[in-house]
């Protein structure tokens, strides 16, 4: 794997964010802006992005292909629960805060940011495998994400009564979920497109990433800039899952004949910083959601570095 491609690819994701951080604090965004835009990439742009990724590719090439990576979704989102355990055994957070923790390890941006660094070096093809870490991770955030939300709020003794009730199947039904099904089906039935659809579908998906990363940057901009760089806990959870889990993972299943892009993938995803929504569900079920916005800035920063490095081991 050519590192120098993919650190080139993680400085152009940089460059994208640091504008995002620009505009906030030029506030030519304000909240009611950042979360408008936040809806129209989330529902609307990311998941052409996704469709986009699967038209016109042949299906009989890769089908066991992806029934192995289908193997390691389940092994990624098994492995993150349980190492969730480990790593707060081994950080020794507050009560109110181990949950939290396990949220940030079990929940890794695979959409954000997992799209924009993988399909940039892999190439849009690779879209059917990261699709199904897409769906995994929503089934998982709605069922077993919601529940340590709620204990976490619990345990803070902030838990709010008025919290969203809304049953969990309802809420895993969301435009991401839905054209990721519809990709799936698009994919496997190998169901034709006019062109015109192909250039609607790539010109508004293309738009994802830029977009994605304005949001990141802004979201570093309005962290709290001392208790991110204050706290001795979070840099060591940032070097356990950046970096050790990741390259743990890559030096024992490498030796194993599996194909290059999907482990890649794997490993990749293991190495991604920790996802936004974590933020969104604590504070929305009354935990402290400024350790997971702490650990969503402070990892998505690392990753410029730390993804090149783990990189370096495929």
């Amino acid at each position: 794997m050519d590192i120098q491609v993919i650190f080139e690819q993680m400085l152009m994701l940089f460059a994208m964010m640091s504008i995002g951080y620009y505009v906030w604090k030029k506030e030519w965004f304000d909240e009611a802006a950042y979360q408008k835009l936040s809806k129209i990439v989330v529902n609307i742009l990311n998941p052409l992005l996704v469709i986009n990724g699967v038209l016109g590719k042949d299906a009989s090439e890769t089908g066991s292909q992806i029934l192995i990576n289908i193997g390691f979704v389940v092994f990624f989102y098994a492995l993150l629960i349980g190492i969730g355990f480990v790593f707060v055994f081994l950080l020794r957070p507050s009560v109110a805060e181990r949950r939290l923790y396990r949220l940030m390890t079990v929940f890794p941006n695979v959409g954000f940011m997992g799209i924009p660094v993988i399909t940039g070096i892999y190439g849009k093809g690779c879209m059917i495998y990261v699709i199904f870490y897409m769906l995994g991770y929503n089934l998982i955030l709605y069922t077993y994400g919601l529940v340590l939300a709620r204990k976490a709020g619990e345990d803070a003794g902030g838990a709010k009564p008025d919290a969203d009730k809304t049953p969990a199947w309802k809420r895993m039904i969301n435009p991401g979920v839905v054209f990721s099904v519809a990709a799936v089906f698009l994919f496997l039935f190998q169901v034709p497109a006019p062109a015109s659809v192909v250039g609607f579908c790539d010109y508004m998906g293309n738009a994802t990433i830029p977009m994605s990363m304005l949001l990141i940057g802004m979201s570093i901009a309005k962290a709290d800039v001392k208790s991110l760089f204050s706290n001795g806990r979070m840099y060591a959870f940032t070097v356990l899952k950046m970096l050790l889990l990741p390259i743990g993972m890559i030096l024992l299943l490498k030796p194993l004949p599996i194909n290059e892009m999907v482990f890649g993938i794997f490993a990749l995803q293991l190495a991604m910083p920790a996802g936004s929504i974590v933020t969104l569900i604590a504070k929305e079920n009354g935990a402290d959601e400024t350790v997971c916005t702490n650990g969503i800035v402070l990892t998505t920063l690392s990753s410029i570095v730390t993804i090149p490095l783990v990189s370096m081991f495929l």
